[in-house]
């Protein structure tokens, strides 16, 4: 299905929104914006006519964070403290060579022609070797303490640490084999004011154990740890590893150090392209014949210089996209990733083609194959092997739903079909809908998962996933209602056995007063608005 993708530029960072496309009734700029939280409506768009412009937006979307990523490990033997110490290890132990194995593959750096991660790959200044993998479209270079250049003279060992203390996320390979004793690894020891996420990894047996230490800033990120944090597969734990550092390096961006130099950075850079291509002065000068003239042998209809400065748009773009691929700052090519490039997210992707249609419906995804999906009918959990059962029979009218998995709880405003005003919300565990728990549920059933205080509502939001404490706006005709979970996500995801609370999670912390009722309600970054 056509859609329009749209990237709206702040201060505070970049929005995504996919729009459905109608031909019969196509949107306008201003309509498509108007979807933004915040948008002033007043303000006209301008079209920007240059080319060139392309640069600069990739410039912005470098903010964002990286397509690439480089990661330090460190070597650390039993009974070593401090990074001196561990930097100062020349080589590993087979062990770790088999862990390292297990990352990616050793590549020789000189000539090396993809990612390589600000290290040296002319004259070996940076070691010979080092490891690399591709995953999921993702370079990714890991600076190995063992691979860097060591010195016998210098005790700190200043070229590892050129490399691994600027590295934003760094994995600590323990070696308890060798000397069959457990030791603490404290990263206070560990001296960067870069490095704020510490990844653990000991290896018990055939088995991989991991840890993650981060700075006090950054917020929680997934994926959550199991219970005991122990391998087996250690291709599970591979997967598992990887995403957890890029997660982690993400999610570090979003503290107040990281966050207020994007601000800072964004801000300047959406005020110089103001002033190179909206400032009023040049837009007089900026009109379809004036960009059509620069292109060789332009045509003079207003129709074919239309489609070729469509073309020249395409030509830079396409220019730039090779430029960022040679330079090591893109996935190299679909070829060269194999089969890890999947099914882009925002294309549709039918896994139930026998599902019957429903009417009314609303729903939230569950895990990487879990689908809750309320109807008329009832509320079902769909899953991508084609199979479903009834979570809820119809008695149970579902209006709202929204699967928290941070905090391992499904929320559900709905009520009685015939009384919309004695719609609640409820409040239930994820837990209760594993197969071996799963029981279909009517109305009555449900009772004392409602938060009684709701009573009335036919609205509320969430606060975005990722941030500390789970908020919730209720409205109530005029009233507007506001909780917060007593529990952090940081907390449920250390003690995940000890959060069972559901309607008593929630803490009433106001209410505010409205002039009128409100139709939409959305969280912008806290702020509900």
């Amino acid at each position: 299905m056509p859609l329009y993708r749209v990237m709206l530029f702040r201060k505070q960072g970049a929005q995504k929104l996919a729009l459905p496309y109608n031909p019969q009734q196509k949107l306008t700029v201003k309509q498509i914006l108007s979807n933004f939280t915040l948008m002033d409506s007043n303000k006209s768009p301008k079209e920007i006519f240059s080319a060139d412009i392309q640069k600069d937006l990739l410039l912005l979307e470098e903010q964002e964070g990286s397509v690439n990523f480089k990661f330090g490990v460190v070597y650390m033997k039993a009974g070593q403290k401090l990074d001196d110490e561990m930097l100062s290890n020349e080589s590993g132990s087979p062990e770790f060579d088999d862990f390292l194995t297990l990352l990616g593959e050793k590549i020789r750096l000189k000539d090396w022609e993809r990612y390589r991660g600000g290290l040296d790959v002319k004259g070996d200044m940076t070691g010979k070797y080092s490891i690399y993998t591709l995953y999921e479209g993702h370079e990714i270079m890991f600076h190995v303490s063992t691979l860097l250049p060591f010195s016998r003279d210098n005790r700190q060992q200043v070229e590892r640490k050129r490399h691994i203390g600027n590295d934003i996320v760094n994995i600590i390979f323990i070696d308890e084999a060798s000397s069959g004793e457990e030791t603490e690894f404290i990263p206070n020891n560990v001296k960067s004011q870069f490095t704020h996420v510490f990844a653990v990894v000991t290896k018990r047996g055939t088995r991989y154990r991991l840890a993650v230490y981060c700075d006090e800033t950054v917020p929680p990120f997934g994926p959550t740890l199991p219970n005991p944090p122990e391998f087996e597969d250690p291709a599970v734990f591979r997967d598992f590893l990887l995403v957890k550092l890029i997660n982690g390096e993400k999610a570090t961006f979003q503290t107040p150090t990281f966050a207020r130099k994007r601000e800072r950075t964004l801000e300047m850079l959406i005020k110089d392209l103001y002033e190179e291509y909206v400032h009023d002065n040049k837009m007089n000068m900026l009109n379809r014949r004036a960009f059509s003239e620069v292109l060789y042998d332009a045509p003079r209809t207003s129709k074919l210089k239309e489609d070729a400065r469509q073309v020249e748009f395409v030509r830079i773009g396409q220019a730039l996209k090779l430029e960022a691929i040679v330079r090591g700052d893109a996935p190299t090519s679909i070829a060269s990733a194999g089969t890890v490039f999947k099914r882009p997210p925002w294309e549709p992707h039918c896994f139930y083609p026998t599902f019957q249609p429903r009417n009314d419906l609303v729903g939230d995804s569950w895990g990487q194959d879990q689908l809750f999906l309320a109807s008329d009918e009832g509320t079902y959990l769909i899953k991508e092997d084609q199979t479903h059962r009834v979570v809820f029979d119809k008695t149970l009218c579902v209006k709202q739903l929204n699967v928290v998995e941070d905090h391992g709880i499904m929320l559900v405003r709905g009520g009685s079909a015939l009384q919309k005003d004695g719609h609640r919300i409820h409040v239930f565990r994820l837990n209760e809908f594993s197969d071996d728990r799963l029981v279909q549920r009517s109305r009555i059933d449900v009772k004392e998962r409602r938060i009684e205080k709701t009573r009335g509502c036919h609205l509320y939001a969430i606060s975005r996933a990722g941030e500390a404490h789970l908020r919730m706006a209720v409205a109530v005709g005029r009233k507007l209602l506001i909780y917060q979970w007593k529990h952090t996500a940081a907390w449920t995801s250390w003690c995940p056995n000890s959060d069972n609370d559901t309607v008593e999670g929630f803490l009433f912390l106001k209410e505010i007063h409205l002039h009128d009722s409100p139709t939409i309600m959305d969280d912008f970054g806290g702020i509900l608005s």
